[in-house]
């Protein structure tokens, strides 16, 4: 198979994938200086104010941390790319690192992006909750296509002595993808709080402690599929736990009262909710260590046999 000539398919998801990150770029840009839009992100968010909302401070760092992460990723799978091997293969035809799937998915993901925007801006609160809802769906589904990509790939990678772009993929992509999902996790929740109690008319406390029980289920789910169901995926993914604690400690530091009395349901909630992922952040370090050691020889056997029946299976398939 010729592997010299680029694939006009790939080309056209990566190009589309720069266009519409672009375009999400742009139109925050403007949102914030309200061209186009009516109002900014940040308005209507304390137009709907919540007890469980984090401090201003935690928004821009956030955001700008998910941006400016993305677009280095991004940097580099364009630069991918256009490498070749030393026969002059291109790298991407010769390892699928980046499935179509993945560049839709991200696709779909900045669309939801533009939508929220516009729909967030103009008040339209529960239409913005699916749309918050479809953008991380898409980032969900972007990230376990990308786990995939790259464990299915990590022996091409290592016979061909590019072991770094298997570093690049874990700490840029996957850490950044991840970083992005987990912040518009949270910020789902925080929208079907905000939907709840000002679009249904829910009283403020029982919206946002559904949002926080939502958000510890999904906690502790997350927890056991990276550890005991996807650890191979996701052994070098750390950012959600980061992201999960600074948000929280955010909306702890801005609602906990100052005299520390008078406690609410969900001011407590929110404290065990951080000792909650401070511990299962410390679960995760320690499953970590003990899979690259005690555990680390008899992963090496199945990895060794895993190789050996995929060599048989190439050695007797029809040709």
């Amino acid at each position: 198979m010729n592997y010299e000539q680029h694939n006009l398919k790939n080309l056209i998801l990566l190009l589309l994938t720069v266009l519409t990150y672009t375009a999400v770029l742009i139109l925050n840009r403007l949102a914030s200086k309200k061209i186009f839009f009516p109002n900014d992100v940040g308005s209507i968010s304390r137009l709907f104010p919540l007890d469980i909302t984090p401090a201003p401070i935690i928004f821009p760092i956030i955001w700008s941390t998910i941006y400016i992460w993305q677009t280095i990723w991004l940097i580099y799978v364009i630069t991918f790319h256009f490498r070749r091997c030393s026969n002059r293969d291109l790298l991407y035809r010769k390892i699928q690192l980046f499935h179509p799937a993945f560049f839709l998915a991200f696709v779909f993901n900045n669309v939801g992006m533009i939508v929220w925007l516009f729909v967030w801006t103009n008040k339209l609160i529960g239409w913005s909750f699916v749309g918050l809802l479809f953008l991380t769906l898409a980032l969900y589904l972007a990230l376990y296509v990308s786990f995939k990509s790259l464990y299915l790939s990590r022996d091409q990678l290592i016979n061909l002595n590019l072991k770094k772009d298997y570093w690049m993929v874990s700490i840029l992509v996957h850490n950044g993808l991840a970083f992005f999902a987990t912040w518009v996790t949270i910020a789902s929740c925080l929208n079907l709080a905000t939907y709840l109690t000002y679009g249904l008319f829910i009283e403020l406390n029982i919206s946002t402690t559904c949002s926080l029980l939502i958000l510890s289920v999904i906690c502790i789910l997350f927890s056991i599929f990276e550890n005991f169901i996807w650890q191979k995926y996701m052994l070098y993914t750390f950012t959600p736990w980061i992201v999960l604690i600074s948000g929280l400690s955010g909306s702890l530091y801005k609602n906990y009262p100052k005299s520390g009395v008078n406690l609410t349901r969900n001011n407590i909630l929110t404290m065990l909710l951080v000792l909650t992922c401070a511990c299962l952040f410390t679960f995760k370090i320690i499953m970590f260590c003990l899979y690259k050691t005690i555990w680390k020889e008899k992963v090496d056997k199945k990895e060794s046999h895993r190789l050996l029946q995929a060599k048989q299976e190439n050695l007797t398939a029809p040709i």
